[in-house]
């Protein structure tokens, strides 16, 4: 049974796009099958991995429209391969359109989850990238979700809109009648500039405020010109850089992660 990350943050332009679309290719180097899910209207990821993006056809769109409809797809529809090895179900900007739809439906916050419930025994990992917000796709993914990941900046203004999230988090848990799903897998410290003090004084203050109750990965993301340069050359920092600073850190992140999830060194 495969494990389901959504990649959240209340807060826009954290890099959460960026670190889904490396991490996941970085863990299907590792041999893994992964599955993507492009929840977010502006369909970044999709386009990140050079991916088509025009209508709702074939994208999570149709999906959701169906399962709001309960009515199943077929095994496969939608699930498209990259060019560097995972699965994708794209989005569209069709999905602004579905927002209203999804939130007038049965059971609405269920909705995605019924649907990866039944593709969940096919994949090692699925990941979820969610738009920023805490509105509709976002329960969705929280309600499919076994864990999250939170990509932030280190700044006051960001870690401090973590903290709404860490609330709906708890209410999720709550309302599944587990408890203890999903669990915050972690914070990824992103955009960092170890050369600013401010920067390196908010990772030290988080690191002693949530020791032994929150999980900060280790790795972290610098600030570095080659990570813009990949998403705009739609590939993965391992394939468009694989040998700077960005792309080494990736893989930390990435072996960090698998040996949390897996109990493993990757």
């Amino acid at each position: 049974m495969g494990k389901v990350i959504a990649c959240v943050n209340e807060k826009g332009g954290v890099a959460k796009t960026t670190t889904i679309k490396n991490l996941s290719v970085g863990i299907a180097m590792k041999g893994y099958k992964v599955l993507v899910v492009d929840l977010d209207p502006s369909a970044n990821l999709t386009k990140c991995l050079g991916l088509s993006q025009s209508g709702e056809e074939g994208t999570i769109c149709e999906i959701i429209g169906a399962y709001i409809e309960c009515e199943d797809v077929p095994e496969g529809f939608g699930i498209v391969k990259s060019k560097e090895g995972i699965d994708v179900i794209t989005s569209s900007n069709a999905l602004h359109c579905y927002e209203s739809k999804l939130a007038a439906a049965y059971q609405r916050e269920v909705v995605l989850r019924r649907y990866i419930n039944t593709i969940k025994d096919k994949y090692d990992f699925i990941f979820l990238d969610c738009p920023a917000g805490l509105g509709i796709f976002v329960d969705n993914a929280l309600f499919a979700a076994d864990s999250i990941i939170i990509p932030t900046e280190a700044n006051y203004l960001d870690v401090e809109a973590m903290q709404n999230l860490f609330s709906k988090t708890a209410m999720v848990r709550k309302l599944n009648g587990t408890g203890t799903k999903p669990e915050i897998r972690g914070i990824v410290f992103t955009s960092v500039r170890l050369s600013t003090k401010n920067n390196r004084a908010i990772m030290e203050k988080l690191r002693e405020q949530y020791a032994g109750r929150l999980n900060i990965f280790n790795a972290y993301i610098p600030l570095n010109s080659k990570i813009p340069e990949s998403d705009l050359a739609q590939e993965s920092i391992f394939k468009y850089a694989r040998n700077c600073t960005a792309a080494l850190n990736y893989m930390d992140l990435v072996e960090e992660f698998l040996n949390i999830e897996v109990g493993q060194k990757a």
